[in-house]
């Protein structure tokens, strides 16, 4: 994570450095601000070089430092000491780059103001804006403190993690559970199928599966619940994940969406009760909740009201405690077993070895046998440390992770020994981009392209000549899949993801509470909510989002709110985000954005939906930086025509009832934009022309002039 924020910096400072070099050499400035001054100038390029060199210098220990600080209290401390100065150096120079942009901006309408269409090279003087400088160098000067505690330290220069230099084929994905990564779980399917359809038990039953963590309770309920014999004896089938908050009008919410596959915009519970009756009066049902916590006799109480309407129904639980089965008053408990030594080899093999050790050499199937006996029988942990081996092949490598000390940080936790050890040799590019996912409350499906689009926002991706980031962004997806940190959960051409509950905790774990959510379910919540002041990225939803609002939230850099039931949700105010890189803001009663959000300087995602919402303030236009505007809004009107100005925006995505009868000339000439998905009404398609990498969905209306589409060389937009 450091790595990757220091890497940020210094690709920032070097693309800096022309610009202020230029300005030293202008004639001195006018202006009244000392920073322009000819020696203002000066200093802020000698501490810009100084600080470069500083971060270069710290730069080659920072692999050694992150393998370290799990162990070492002394280097994790220096390590957030490095990324809070980083973040704040990050900051400044990004303010510095949005000068640029603005500069250059209005160079160019000057330009075209003038009728002038030759374009000239030139070198732009930029002011530097009040305080630069003195920030500059007190970041500088920290920076340099911090370069001499790293010697105390004694950190070793490395050029980054050794990796395999074998290419995998990626594994194809499918459907929720791949069947042929299952191993010895078929006795424990077929008691619980025989359970399930036995006409012996009473019209309602609770099946409870308890175990502890990472024992596979969820991959058998996945076998038992698309089973053939299942499928074809009940009517309708609903999964929903609990998790810790037993949120009753939630959870009521969930079933109903879940079982009837449509979106339900109820908000009262009694509401939602009598809807889930109706749909269930008279029907057989099989509802999966996976991963309860609640011990409350009440909540359970509540939701299985609605059911007595029900001719057969069919409750599958996953609990990690009997309580929790005692409350929901189990009707039959099952107990898997951790897995035999057989299976979990058989495991084992299919991710280090793809499936076979036929042609691995014996030491290392041997070593392999070994390290496998470490995992205590639990599913997940053979499987996350057989994936880390799959990408090694250096016999010492094997030996370091069968030797590896943090198989003893957690003596009764045999997963969370095996998945610290696999995130600790997880290569350090794809670190802040696993940590980031755990922003989002557990259970929690992404969307693969959005959560690659936020990670290229955030500046995780590097990109690598003349490729499309994107496309980049991918691999690195890929590679976190196949190194069993997420899940995928892809539904036809639906590409989606998540966190398993416990890697949900090691990614909490180690991002030290930058990374946090918030659900406010009851008004109390709101009281008892207090958001950590190292909070960099937060996730909000419930009820309402106003008073989490109200807090010292200023080092964010991404801000999601989901408030579906808010009635009097506004965002009053951007100015005090000043950091944010994302905003997303889903909530169906916000009628307005304020203008202040042209305050958000390093803005790079924005996306808004809303039923009510018409139109976008005229400052949206200030937004230079923001390369992804996705705005879900049924009632949309049309787009100011200052959204012309956003010359960094790659991906457009509208979704309105009707299409948009403008699009603002600036937009029309950005060749930047690769995604476009929209609906819109224009007299010709000509500016299509430039837009040669354009994919999507473009649906266009109200073409007058046919002879211009023959301009908009569509032939060539195979994506679109």
């Amino acid at each position: 994570m450091a790595g990757c924020l220091i890497t940020s910096v210094l690709s920032l400072a070097t693309n800096l450095l022309p610009s202020i070099r230029v300005s030293v050499q202008a004639p001195s400035s006018s202006s009244s601000n000392s920073n322009n001054s000819k020696r203002g100038r000066a200093r802020a390029l000698k501490d810009l070089k100084r600080l470069m060199r500083t971060l270069k210098r710290i730069k080659p220990t920072l692999y050694d430092a992150e393998e370290r600080e799990i162990r070492d209290s002394s280097v994790k401390l220096w390590l957030k000491e490095l990324k809070k100065v980083a973040y704040d150096a990050e900051d400044l120079l990004g303010e510095y780059r949005y000068e640029i942009i603005h500069v250059k901006l209005e160079a160019r309408k000057a330009s075209e103001a003038s009728g002038s269409h030759k374009r000239k090279k030139m070198e732009y003087i930029v002011q530097i804006p009040n305080g630069m400088v003195d920030r500059l160098k007190k970041i500088r000067s920290r920076f340099d403190e911090i370069a001499k505690d790293r010697e105390a330290l004694k950190l070793k220069k490395s050029d980054g993690p050794r990796r395999s230099n074998n290419k995998l084929s990626r594994p194809p994905t499918g459907h929720m559970v791949d069947e042929a990564s299952i191993f010895g779980r078929d006795a424990e399917i077929k008691e619980v199928i025989d359970f399930l359809l036995s006409k012996k038990e009473k019209p309602f039953s609770v099946i409870s599966i308890i175990g502890k963590g990472g024992l596979g309770k969820t991959t058998i309920v996945q076998l038992v619940y698309k089973d053939e014999r299942v499928t074809r004896c009940f009517d309708l089938f609903g999964w929903v994940c609990v998790s810790e908050e037993f949120d009753v009008r939630r959870l009521t919410n969930a079933i109903i969406e879940s079982v009837t596959k449509k979106i339900c915009d109820l908000s009262e519970l009694s509401s939602l009760q009598e809807k889930l009756a109706q749909t269930v009066k008279g029907k057989t049902i099989v509802l999966v909740l996976d991963d309860v916590w609640n011990e409350n006799q009440s909540l359970w109480d509540s939701i299985r009201v609605p059911f007595k309407e029900a001719k057969l129904v069919r409750i599958l639980v996953t609990t990690r405690n009997q309580k929790v089965a005692d409350v929901m008053q189990t009707t039959t408990c099952f107990r898997p077993t951790n897995m035999p030594e057989d299976s979990c080899w058989q495991l084992f093999r299919h991710f280090a070895f793809l499936g076979t050790s036929d042609t691995m050499p014996p030491h290392l199937v041997n070593m392999g046998k070994d390290i496998m006996r470490k995992c205590g029988g639990l599913p997940l942990a053979v499987k996350s440390i057989a994936s880390l081996l799959r990408y090694e092949t250096d016999e010492e490598r094997w030996i370091e992770i069968l030797e590896n000390d943090l198989w003893e940080s957690y003596p009764s936790n045999d997963v969370f020994s095996a998945i610290q050890i696999s995130y600790a040799h997880l290569p350090a590019h794809l670190k802040p981009c696993f940590l980031f996912c755990s922003m989002y409350p557990k259970d929690y499906l992404l969307e693969k392209m959005d959560l690659i689009e936020l990670w290229i926002s955030h500046g995780y991706i590097e990109s690598k000549g003349k490729r499309r980031i994107t496309e980049i962004g991918v691999e690195y997806y890929e590679e976190l899949k196949q190194r069993s940190f997420v899940d995928d959960f892809s539904s036809g051409s639906e590409e989606r993801c998540k966190l398993h509950d416990i890697i949900h905790d090691l990614a909490r774990l180690n991002s030290e509470n930058e990374h946090y959510s918030v659900e406010i379910n009851q008004p109390l919540d709101i009281q008892k909510e207090n958001v950590p002041e190292e909070a960099r990225h937060l996730y909000v939803s419930g009820l309402s989002g106003n008073q989490v609002l109200q807090q010292n939230l200023m080092g964010l850099r991404t801000l999601s709110i989901y408030t579906r039931y808010s009635r009097n949700f506004q965002i009053c105010n951007l100015t005090k985000f000043k950091a944010l890189r994302v905003l997303e803001l889903q909530e169906n009663n916000l009628t307005r954005i304020p203008d202040s959000i042209s305050e958000l300087k390093h803005l790079a995602y924005l996306d808004i939906k809303s039923s009510n919402l018409k139109t976008l303030p005229l400052s949206i236009g200030l937004l230079y930086n923001l390369q992804t505007l996705i705005l879900d809004c049924y009632n949309l009107e049309y787009l100011p025509e200052s959204i012309g100005s956003l010359s960094n925006l790659r991906r457009l995505i509208i979704k309105a009832k009707n299409p948009i009868n403008y699009l603002p000339h600036g937009l029309v000439n950005f060749p930047a934009i690769k995604t476009m998905k929209a609906m819109v009404k224009v007299t010709n398609v000509a500016w299509l022309k430039d837009m040669t990498d354009l994919e999507g969905n473009l649906i266009i209306y109200g073409v007058s002039n046919l002879k211009d589409a023959q301009h908009a060389n569509m032939r060539n937009k195979c994506k679109l």
